[in-house]
C-alpha cells in the first residue's frame, strides 16, 4: 500500500467510528474511556485515541515522535471490529485463517523467515527480549515461545525451534482464532509482521 492508501484507510475508519458511541466502542475494545479519550495497550505500550477525529498518539509520545500510519490503521480497524470477545486460547496459523491460504507464502517471507533468521541461531535471545513487549513465556509450544497481548483482546504467539543436526531452526507466528472477528486477513498479516519487526529492532539495539 502507498502512503495515500494508508491515509485514506485512516480517514474512512475514523469517519465510521465518529458515528458510533465512543464509550461503547471503548467497552467492546477493552479500552478505557474518560469522557474525552480512549486508552489502550498496543504492542506493550499505552496509546490514546481521541474522538471525534480519532487521532492516535502514544501516551508517552516524545518530542518529534509520530504514530505510524500502518499502526494507526491497525488500531482503528481493531476499534471498528471490536465485539468484546476475549481470546479463547485456540491458536491457528495464518494459513488457517479464512483467506490466509492465498497469502501464506507472502506472510511466511514477511514475518516467519525474519523471525527465524533473527532468533533461530541465538538461543536465549528471544526469551530475553519478549518481556519488553509484554510477552509471557509459553515453553510448551517450542524451545522458546511467548504469547503477546498486542491489543486488549488480541493475542499472538511467537515460537522458536532451534533445530539440531537434522533440522534447521524454525520460527512460527500463531494467532488466537478470535482475531478474525476484529481484523481482515491483510491486517492480520501486518499485525503479526509488526510484532516480529519490533522484536528484531530490540535485538539490533543490544
Amino acid at each position: 500500500m502507498r502512503v495515500d492508501d494508508y491515509k485514506n484507510a485512516i480517514r474512512l475508519a475514523a469517519a465510521d467510528l465518529a458515528g458510533r458511541d465512543p464509550a461503547r466502542t471503548a467497552e467492546t475494545a477493552g479500552a478505557s474511556w474518560d469522557g474525552q479519550k480512549m486508552g489502550l495497550n498496543f504492542m506493550g505500550r499505552s496509546v490514546e485515541v481521541v474522538p471525534p477525529e480519532y487521532e492516535i498518539r502514544w501516551a508517552d509520545q516524545k518530542a518529534g515522535e509520530e504514530f505510524s500510519l500502518t499502526d494507526a490503521v491497525l488500531v482503528l480497524h481493531y476499534l471498528q471490529g471490536a465485539k468484546g470477545l476475549e481470546p479463547d486460547g485456540e491458536l491457528v496459523s495464518y494459513r488457517q485463517i479464512p483467506g490466509g491460504e492465498f497469502y501464506v507464502q507472502a506472510f511466511h517471507r514477511r514475518a516467519e523467515i525474519p523471525l527465524t533468521q533473527a532468533f533461530g541461531h541465538k538461543p536465549g535471545l528471544f526469551s530475553q527480549l519478549a518481556p519488553k513487549l509484554g510477552g509471557e513465556a509459553r515453553a510448551e509450544h517450542g524451545d522458546e515461545a511467548a504469547v503477546f497481548r498486542v491489543l486488549p483482546h488480541l493475542e499472538i504467539l511467537l515460537l522458536i525451534r532451534h533445530g539440531d543436526e537434522e533440522f534447521e531452526p524454525d520460527g512460527q507466528v500463531l494467532f488466537d482464532k478470535t482475531i478474525v472477528h476484529y481484523l481482515n486477513i491483510e491486517d492480520v498479516a501486518w499485525l503479526g509482521s509488526a510484532l516480529v519487526y519490533r522484536l528484531m529492532g530490540l535485538a539490533r539495539g543490544l
